[in-house]
């Protein structure tokens, strides 16, 4: 094995989809629309959720975080065919001691950034499975949202030691 490369300094636990609210008008205009469902048909709106940091009864720390986003699709002038909103939530640990500022930038920007693909491939699944084929949806900037996030994480561990040091 070469030498050298980047060391990750949290590991991707797991992640579930915990979310999925679909409403789609029942008219026979939308059950005819065979389009494919093309990017400026398709509005997102994606909201980051505060990654919360917990200490289990070994000790080890635990962070988990995730994403939602709501979906619009419209069809032939201003007709909206879909509503939805997907969630995720995924676990990860740090390998090793992690610097304050390393679990500020991974919880704010990488977590939902890793996130993402998980979800994204979860909605074109569902929409495709609901009959409307191929959805292609914008290309999102995970980073860039992240980083203008204001989802302060919430930090459990320092309620767990206070309580620990009160019994």
């Amino acid at each position: 094995m070469a030498s050298g490369g980047v060391t990750a300094q949290f590991e991707f636990l797991s992640y579930k989809i915990d979310l999925i609210d679909l409403t789609i008008s029942n008219n026979l205009q939308n059950l005819l629309y065979t389009n494919p469902i093309r990017e400026q048909d398709v509005d997102l709106s994606i909201q980051m959720r505060s990654t919360e940091k917990f200490r289990l009864d070994d000790g080890s720390i635990r962070y988990v975080g995730g994403l939602a986003i709501k979906v619009a699709i419209i069809g032939e002038g201003t007709n909206k065919v879909l509503d939805a909103v997907f969630g995720i939530s995924g676990a990860f640990a740090p390998v090793g001691e992690v610097s304050s500022k390393a679990e500020a930038g991974f919880t704010k920007t990488n977590l939902p950034a890793i996130l993402m693909p998980y979800l994204r491939a979860t909605m074109t699944n569902v929409l495709s499975n609901a009959g409307f084929g191929t959805v292609l949806f914008p290309l999102i900037n995970v980073y860039e949202l992240a980083k203008d996030s204001d989802c302060p994480m919430i930090d459990h561990t320092r309620q767990r030691d206070s309580q620990e040091l009160e019994a």
